[in-house]
């Protein structure tokens, strides 16, 4: 019996991969479809490549599906991410597009934005967005946290002038409880964002998921969520680089722990001193970039959110990782940030990870 049955992508994550230029990563999503990975899935920051080009960049040449992994809507005009994703449907010949939607990161994101009622900003883009690409026509006034936002015209309306050519499926990618029941009773589906494993180490994703499924039946009672894991690994055969690779994101996403209010013991749990995340919280606010601040991340914060190492450790990391995905009942492991070189780390785990999954 396979570990894991479900599907199999990756993400792409354009402030770790800065490095890369957009025929780069249209080159490396050609290379990952070549290897049997079925979606790619893109992340969202400011500073670098913008998402909705990189992965219109990949659907122009490339025959795969694709998702945001997640958008943050704080950035973007809804009016705009319509035009751009029916647009982008008709390079995906039909292909599903996955659109997951949360708040941000809490490290880059507020020295950028001010992330205002972030339940109602995500909730109202995703029903906003539903409709538009249903072809629906949409009031500005029927949607009162981004009329205002946005500025929209309050007598306004808006309907796309052409059909999208492909099917939807959005998701959300908070984590607090009440980010979950709102993705329950909003969204087809869930991913965990970069946070499965100090999720799963920590021990609350049995609680995360049921607030969800239980706010999905309540909506609906016979419906149920598509789940999506996000699995950090950073793999190379250089184990240095594999360990140092992380820390520039792990320097912000461990901020997490402060606003889901972890206790000591869940401290304990993860091994990590509370005082470390403080200083990185205390740099964040400072005006320090994801660069300086990752200097403050040791191995063990990263192993905290990655599989990272060397092939065999990896493997033998994932091997577990991806075997509690398939128990808590994921549809879809996206192996997420990947590593240093990203040619070597498709390569790597599609011939020597995947394999012992299936």
């Amino acid at each position: 019996m396979p570990i894991f049955s479900g599907e199999l992508g990756l993400q792409f994550v354009t402030h770790l991969a800065n490095h890369y230029t957009v025929p780069d990563l249209v080159r490396l999503a050609q290379f990952a479809a070549d290897k049997g990975f079925r979606q790619i899935w893109v992340n969202d920051n400011i500073r670098y490549r913008g998402q909705l080009v990189v992965l219109t960049a990949i659907a122009s040449r490339v025959p795969i599906q694709l998702g945001t992994a997640i958008m943050v809507p704080y950035f973007h005009n809804p009016l705009d991410v319509a035009d751009c994703l029916a647009a982008l449907a008709e390079l995906c010949e039909g292909r599903e597009i996955g659109v997951g939607i949360a708040r941000g990161d809490l490290g880059q994101s507020p020295q950028h934005v001010q992330s205002l009622k972030p339940l109602a900003m995500v909730s109202q883009t995703a029903r906003f967005l539903r409709r538009a690409l249903g072809g629906e026509e949409i009031l500005y006034r029927d949607y009162p946290f981004l009329q205002d936002f946005y500025r929209l015209n309050p007598s306004g309306k808006f309907r796309l002038a052409f059909k999208p050519q492909a099917e939807f499926k959005f998701y959300g990618g908070g984590n607090g409880p009440q980010s979950l029941r709102m993705c329950g009773r909003v969204m087809d589906g869930l991913i965990s964002s970069g946070t499965y494993i100090p999720m799963l180490k920590a021990g609350r994703l049995p609680g995360m998921l049921a607030t969800a499924d239980q706010a999905a039946k309540e909506s609906e009672p016979n419906r149920r969520l598509r789940k999506i894991c996000e699995l950090n690994v950073s793999i190379s055969r250089d184990r240095e680089k594999a360990i140092e690779f992380p820390k520039r994101q792990v320097a912000h996403s461990i901020l997490q722990w402060e606003a889901l209010g972890f206790t000591a013991e869940e401290y304990a749990r993860m091994g990590v001193e509370r005082q470390q995340v403080l200083q990185l919280k205390e740099a964040f606010e400072s005006g320090a970039t994801v660069e300086e601040a990752a200097k403050l991340v040791t191995e063990h914060m990263v192993k905290t959110y990655y599989a990272a190492g060397t092939p065999e450790e990896v493997r033998d990391q994932i091997i577990e990782l991806v075997g509690a995905a398939g128990r808590f009942g994921y549809d879809h492991v996206a192996f997420a940030k990947l590593g240093p070189d990203y040619e070597e780390a498709i390569n790597l785990l599609a011939d020597q990870v995947v394999p012992v999954l299936r």
